[in-house]
Parts: structure tokens; sequence; C-alpha cells
């Protein structure tokens, strides 16, 4: 380590990549204490009275770190979403250090907390609520396009144990880094070679029966080659690199199709668990006619956790779903639900 920087702690998040493949790996220490509701019960609270030991519920705000973000604004009035840093990051605000393997892992690491109540779905919150939601996150996320040391930025949920959420109150992630993962690279690579290429995705979802619905210049299409049954993404109908730049009709619509295909999904998978993670363009400060961001749709992806993912989709990377594309959007469709048409 480099002498002209203070020796890092233990718990500094660190990035590493694997020597043949480049593929990044965080190394969080921080995250293997992370508590999860049945500890927390046990320690402070009857498990039936999560008033007495969640850290999301209104009421105990001094169990997590200070807001950055709220709604409303006005600390006065009692808040409907507001978001916290981590405090269990993958992330750290330093600068790129050397530490032992890799380096720091810089960025911004925040928790969304979606309700004041100790709601378990976001099907629990009104309508108008859960669109503060998508509001804060959006502002969170102009935030940190502004962040010279960050490169990329997203949003992520995980729904249920399966998706790997240890707190049911419901809530989201958001994650900033100052590299571009791979996922996005890849996609990138593929804009490069063919600017059409969202376009394209979505011309053959419409023609080939895979659309689910649309609203307000949104598409809800199940892909081509989904990784599970039902998987299915939310995508911009325009060119529209960032969700943090989008109008405000584009993020009711995104509040309402998101509430939408959830109601779904309970049709036609009932308790399902699922993850969601949005895929914005990286960011482009000094490239402002880069053509691969001017040619990027902002889309949300939606896996539902049917089936584990085992040794052949880990060690391959190729997955095994037991429907088709067209039959998933079918059953979907037919789930029928508010918020799309």
């Amino acid at each position: 380590m480099s002498t002209d920087h203070p020796a890092a702690s233990p718990t500094t998040p660190r990035l590493c990549l694997d020597p043949v493949t480049g593929r990044p790996a965080f190394v969080a220490p921080q995250r293997s204490g992370k508590p999860d509701d049945e500890a927390l019960a046990k320690r402070l609270g009857p498990a039936g009275r999560p008033l007495q030991w969640c850290p999301f519920c209104a009421g105990n705000e001094s169990r997590t770190p200070q807001s950055v973000l709220r709604i409303p604004a006005d600390a006065a009035l009692p808040w409907r979403a507001r978001i916290v840093p981590n405090a269990f990051p993958i992330t750290t605000a330093a600068a790129a250090f050397p530490v032992g393997e890799g380096r720091e892992a810089v960025g911004l690491h925040d928790v969304v907390i979606e309700s004041p109540r100790h709601d378990r779905s976001i099907l629990d919150l009104a309508a108008d609520a859960w669109e503060d939601v998508w509001t804060i996150c959006q502002r969170r996320l102009a935030t940190a396009a502004e962040m010279e040391r960050l490169a990329w930025a997203t949003i992520f949920k995980n729904s249920g144990a399966r998706a790997g959420a240890s707190l049911e109150h419901v809530h989201s992630q958001i994650v900033g880094i100052d590299v571009i993962p791979p996922a996005i690279a890849a996609e990138a690579a593929t804009i490069a070679r063919d600017a059409a290429t969202f376009p394209r995705v979505i011309d053959a979802a419409r023609s080939e029966g895979r659309v689910v619905g649309e609203r307000d210049g949104l598409v809800v299409l199940v892909p081509p080659a989904p990784r599970q049954p039902f998987e299915t993404w939310i995508m911009t109908t325009a060119r529209e690199p960032h969700l943090h730049t989008a109008a405000p009709a584009r993020v009711a619509a995104l509040a309402s199709l998101t509430r939408d295909l959830v109601r779904r999904l309970g049709h036609v998978a009932p308790g399902c668990h699922y993850n969601w993670w949005l895929h914005a363009a990286p960011f482009a400060r000094t490239r402002d006619h880069d053509p691969v961001v001017a040619a990027w749709h902002w889309h949300l992806e939606v896996l539902p956790r049917l089936s584990e993912l085992a040794g052949f989709e880990i060690g391959t990377g190729c997955h095994i779903t037991t429907r088709s594309a067209e039959e998933s959007a079918r059953l979907l469709r037919e789930a029928g639900g508010s918020g799309a048409s």
C-alpha cells in the first residue's frame, strides 16, 4: 500500500478484479453484520410488534443514518419516503486508494425507505405514495449524476428472502460506482455496433406478442431470452438515457406500471419473490454527444425468483427457464390489472 495514504480499516469496502475475465468483485466486510428481521425482533422486541425493532418504521429514525433526502422536505411534517446512507455499504466515499488486493470501492450506497409503516409489499402503499418513492429516487439519481467520481448509478429492489432481502419492510437501494459494470458495458458495446438496438427490441416484442402493456412512453415487454419465467422489462419507447432526466409524467407512468406488474405477478406466480434493477446509460459528462448514450433507452428489468441459480447458470452465465417468452407475456396479459393498457 502507498505510504502516502492512511491505513485502511479492515472493513473498508474494496473493489477487486478477476485476473482472467476482468470481472469486478466488491469485497464488503461490513455486510456480514447486516441485520435481519428475526435477529432484530429477538434482540429488541416481539416479532409481532415491528415498531419496537424495525429500523425503517416511523419513530425509529435514530436507528438509521440521517436522511439525505425525504418527502416531504419539511422536517416538521411526517415523512412518506426517505433515503439514508446504507449502514452496511459496498462502497466508500473516499478516494480510490490501494487496499491490499484491489483498491477502495468508491461510490455511494443508499437505502430507500419506501413507507413509514411496516408495509411488506409495494401494493400496500397508496398509488400516490408509491409515486413519491420514484420521485425521490429520481432526485437522488440526479445528485449521483453530478458526482464527478461516479461513472454510473442504479436503483434496485430485493423483494423477499429468495431475492436477497434481509428486512421485510419495503425498501430499495441506490448504488453509484466509479466503474462501468459488465452488464452495462455489454449493452453499450451492442449499441455502439447498432444504434437501433433498443427500437429493434421493442418492435420485435410487438410483432411477436411479447408486449404486456404500454403507458406514457413506456412499454412493458417480456424479453426474447428470459432468465426466469415472467421476466419483464419496462423500457422507454423513445431514446432517453437516464431516469433522472425523465419528465414527471414518465416517472408517474413507471410508478403505475411497476405496481401493475407486481399485481400481475401475484396472479401468475402467487407469493413469488423478485428483484428489479435499473439499466441506465453511463454518465457522460465530457462526452455530451456520445452516440451510445444518445441511443440508450433506460429500462427496468424485473426478475421473479421462481427457481434457484445452480451450477450451470453460475458457471456459464447461461440461464434455464421453464416458460417461453411468448407464454409468459400471454399469461401476464391475461392476469389483467390497472395501470397498463
